[in-house]
């Protein structure tokens, strides 16, 4: 027997609804009824909990004893990775059980009580790694300007503690673009991580689209 729950997108392009409805309503299909589906447009850059739909989703699930939240994906949380991270763990602290449409390396599907445990895990992982980044002071170049004291070049897009985050998130199967938007960095910049890590590298969506009109010209 299906369960109950609920659908929450945060979309940016006015087409990525219908297509995202699509996708979970396949996603959830052996697993779960939709009773209601929140839908925030272009709201990445505000706090989830600031947000007009995923109140309302919180408010619903809290007046009809519903536990499970699907979402689509872990970067559509918010543009902030911190700020996604937190939204996470309250929802996790609430007892929510919060399912990925895409990239769901949590497992324990038909396991709530494991799922909860196996993201609060992955958060406490997390965690180490923001903690040990607050505490590191930022290394100063060598060089310097002169009488100014102040690094010459480009200032580094991730210190090592994010690079250690985005190299965790990778192996636990996230994609290049959505790590992309979580750290708010370019391709080219991820690609440099993963050069050291070739198992980790992948291969880009967006290259074999290419490739693919690239056949048919």
């Amino acid at each position: 027997m299906k369960k109950d729950a609920v659908a929450y997108l945060n979309t940016r392009k006015k087409e990525d609804f219908a297509a995202q409805k699509v996708e979970v309503e396949n996603y959830c299909k052996y697993r779960f009824q939709i009773v209601e589906i929140f839908h925030d447009h272009r709201a990445s850059a505000t706090p989830p909990e600031k947000r007009k739909a995923f109140g309302e989703m919180l408010d619903y699930c809290a007046a009809n004893n519903c536990p499970d939240i699907v979402i689509y994906d872990l970067a559509g949380l918010a543009k902030d990775m911190d700020v996604g991270l937190a939204t996470l763990k309250n929802l996790n602290d609430l007892s929510y059980t919060v399912y990925c449409v895409n990239n769901d390396f949590f497992g324990f599907r038909d396991d709530p009580e494991l799922r909860r445990e196996a993201v609060g895990n992955f958060l406490a992982y997390m965690d180490q790694y923001r903690e040990s980044t607050r505490k590191a002071a930022p290394s100063a170049s060598k060089k310097a300007e002169k009488g100014g004291g102040r690094p010459i070049g480009r200032p580094r897009a991730l210190n090592d503690g994010q690079v250690e985050a985005l190299l965790a998130i990778r192996r636990a199967g996230t994609s290049i673009s959505q790590i992309c938007r979580m750290f708010d960095v370019s391709r080219s910049t991820v690609s440099k991580i993963l050069a050291d890590y070739p198992e980790l590298k992948g291969e880009w969506k967006g290259a074999r689209q290419e490739a693919a009109e690239g056949s048919t010209e």
